[in-house]
């Protein structure tokens, strides 16, 4: 028999904390992508990295933000479940 349960006020700070961070990884995204649109930047290492950004890095990011997004929602979830059937 597994052992459930879980103390609600740590996991409302971890929900919190992963919607935080999730919007600061699509503020540092946002950042990165206005920067790099508005940079005067020529050459083989500008388009190597243009191109990174674009097929690899900020693709990561953005998978990143909506797995911590849906993992602090999942977390509200939990705890809105725990307290509903008495902690």
């Amino acid at each position: 028999m597994s052992h459930m349960g879980a103390d609600l006020e740590q996991l409302a700070s971890l929900r919190a904390s992963l919607l935080q961070q999730s919007q600061v990884i699509e503020q540092l995204s946002a950042t990165v992508r206005q920067q790099l649109g508005t940079t005067t930047w020529h050459g083989p290492a500008a388009d190597r990295f243009r191109a990174a950004w674009g097929s690899d890095f900020e693709p990561s990011l953005r998978r990143l933000q909506a797995a911590m997004q849906e993992a602090g929602m999942e977390v509200g979830r939990r705890r809105d479940a725990l307290l509903q059937a008495g902690g």
